[in-house]
C-alpha cells in the first residue's frame, strides 16, 4: 500500500501554466514596477523586482517607447558620497559605447588643481579644459572668447550683457545697455576692418572712446554716450586689466587646441572659487559658446551636457537666461542636460523663474539619499509619492550608497546602481578618505575614443 502511493518525480509533476507578461504582472503584482524599454544602457537593478534597470532618454523620447518622455533633461540631487558622480561616469562610460553619442562635462568638483573627471579622461586619450584664474601666464590654462566668431553677434551681445549684469551686480539702466550695444557694434566693425576677431578690449575701448549714435531721430554724443556706458566700462576694466583678479578667463581669442568635436569634452573648473563672479561669468560664457560651438546643426550626434554644481547656474538669473534657452530648445538640438546638485533648499527658486522652468523642464529625477528636511521640500517640489517621500531620508536602508529613486515621467523605481570593477576604479571618489587604497582587478576593457567606434 505505502508503494503504491509513492511516485516518481515525472509522475507528480505539474503542467507549466504558460502567460503573457501583461497577464502575469497582474497575477503576481509584488513582483514590482514594468520595465520601461530594452533599449538604451544598464544602470544596475530595479531594488524590488531585481530587473536590470535600462534607461536612455533619446530612447525614451521617441513617440514608440514604453514610456514617452516630454524631455531628455536629468535632475541628479542628493547629498554627497552617496553616489551622483558614479552614475554620471558610469552612464557616460558605457553611453560612448554608442557611435552617435556625445557627452560635454563641467566638471567643478575635486581636489589638488585636477577635477573628478581627470582620471576618465587621461583613461580615454582627452586633455581636459582647464580654466586658470588670475593668471594670464598660466601655460596649463585657457582662455574662452565670449566674442568668439563661432558665436553669432546677437548671441555674442546676450553674453556680453549677462557679464556685465553679474559684474555690476543687478541689471543694467537701459541707457547703459544702449551704450554697449553701440560698443559691441562698433568693436565687431573695427575687429572686422583689421581682419582678426574682436574680443573684450575692444569693447572696452568702444565704450571709453565711442562715436556719435543715434537713438531714433536723436543724436547722441560721445560725452553722453560715455556717461551711459560708464557702468559697463567699468565692469570690463575687471575681466581686462591685467592687474585684477579676472584677468586671463577671456579676454584675448580663444585659445588653440580646443577640440570640440571630441566625443568627450572636459571643462575643468575646479581652479575657480566657488564664490565670487568667476564661476557665473564662465557659465554665462560657456553656455552660447556650447550652443554654437559644440552642437552642430544637422548632424544626428545625440549630445548631453552634464553640469557638476549647477547651482552655479540656478542660482544667478543671467546665467540662468542663457540656459533656459538652451535648455527649452534641447529636442531641437538634439541636447540632453543633466544638472546635479546637493540640495534646492538654498535655492530661491520664486525669484528666479529662469531656474524653475529649467529645473521643471527635466523630466527624469534622480534622487540620492536627503536630510529629512531637505526631503520634504524636495517631496513637495517634485510631487513624489508618500514611499519615496519617506525612503529619501532613510540614507543606511532604502536610500543607502548605491541607491537612488528614480522619477522617469510618471513612474518612480527604487534603482541599485551596479559598477564594473574598471568602473569603480575610475570612479570612486572615496579612497582619500578609505585608510588604505583598494586594489581593483581589471575585468573589462574601456572602448577607445575614435570615430569608428563600433555601433549599437
Amino acid at each position: 500500500m505505502v508503494l503504491d502511493m509513492l511516485r516518481t518525480q515525472a509522475q507528480t509533476r505539474r503542467r507549466a501554466i504558460r502567460s503573457t507578461t501583461a497577464n502575469a504582472c497582474g497575477l503576481y503584482p509584488a513582483v514590482g514596477a514594468a520595465g520601461m524599454d530594452p533599449r538604451g544602457v544598464v544602470i544596475g537593478r530595479e531594488a524590488y523586482s531585481g530587473k536590470a534597470y535600462i534607461f536612455d532618454p533619446f530612447i525614451l523620447y521617441d513617440p514608440k517607447a514604453r514610456v514617452r518622455l516630454p524631455s531628455g533633461h536629468v535632475l541628479v540631487l542628493g547629498k554627497s558620497g552617496h553616489g551622483k558622480s558614479a552614475l554620471e561616469k558610469t552612464y557616460v562610460l558605457r553611453q560612448l559605447r554608442f557611435r552617435d553619442r556625445s557627452f560635454c562635462v563641467l566638471d567643478a568638483q575635486g581636489e589638488d588643481g585636477t577635477g573628478e573627471w581627470d582620471g576618465i579622461a587621461r583613461e580615454l586619450g582627452i586633455t581636459p579644459i582647464r580654466l586658470v584664474y588670475g593668471d594670464t601666464a598660466a601655460r596649463d590654462g585657457v582662455r574662452i572668447n565670449p566674442l568668439d566668431p563661432r558665436i553669432p553677434q546677437e548671441h555674442q551681445f546676450k553674453a556680453l550683457l549677462s557679464m556685465m549684469e553679474i559684474l555690476s551686480g543687478g541689471p543694467l539702466a537701459s541707457t547703459t545697455r544702449f551704450a554697449l550695444a553701440e560698443a559691441h557694434r562698433m568693436a565687431v566693425a573695427t575687429a572686422r576692418a583689421q581682419q582678426r576677431v574682436v574680443v573684450l578690449s575692444d569693447v572696452l575701448d568702444a565704450l571709453t572712446a565711442p562715436r556719435q549714435a543715434r537713438l531714433g531721430q536723436q543724436r547722441v554724443g560721445p560725452d553722453e554716450l560715455t556717461e551711459w556706458g560708464r557702468p559697463a566700462a567699468l565692469a570690463l576694466d575687471e575681466l581686462c586689466n591685467p592687474e585684477r583678479e579676472l584677468a586671463g578667463l577671456f579676454d584675448g581669442p580663444t585659445s588653440e587646441g580646443i577640440d570640440l568635436d571630441a566625443r568627450l569634452i572636459v571643462f575643468d573648473l575646479t581652479r575657480l572659487p566657488r564664490e565670487g563672479e568667476a564661476m557665473p561669468l564662465l557659465m554665462a560664457v560657456i553656455g552660447p559658446w556650447i550652443r554654437f560651438g559644440w552642437i552642430k546643426p544637422g548632424d544626428t550626434v545625440k549630445r548631453t551636457l552634464i553640469v557638476e554644481e549647477a547651482w552655479h547656474i540656478l542660482s544667478h538669473r543671467p546665467v540662468a537666461r542663457l540656459f533656459e534657452e538652451l535648455v527649452r530648445y534641447g529636442r531641437r538640438l538634439g541636447l540632453s542636460f543633466w544638472a546635479v546638485l546637493h540640495h534646492l533648499a538654498d535655492l530661491s527658486l520664486e525669484e528666479a523663474p529662469e531656474a524653475a522652468a529649467i529645473l521643471k523642464l527635466t523630466a527624469t529625477r534622480v534622487l540620492y539619499h536627503l536630510d529629512r528636511d531637505e526631503a520634504e521640500v524636495t517631496a513637495d517640489y517634485l510631487g513624489l509619492t508618500a514611499w519615496a517621500r519617506k525612503a529619501l531620508p532613510d540614507g543606511a536602508n532604502i536610500c543607502a550608497p548605491g541607491r537612488a529613486i528614480w522619477q522617469v515621467g510618471s513612474r518612480i523605481n527604487l534603482v541599485e546602481h551596479i559598477r564594473t570593477a574598471t568602473e569603480i576604479r575610475l570612479t570612486d571618489t572615496n579612497r582619500r578618505m578609505t585608510e588604505k587604497a583598494h586594489e581593483f582587478t581589471h575585468t573589462d576593457v574601456l572602448i577607445p575614443m575614435n570615430p569608428r567606434a563600433a555601433g549599437r
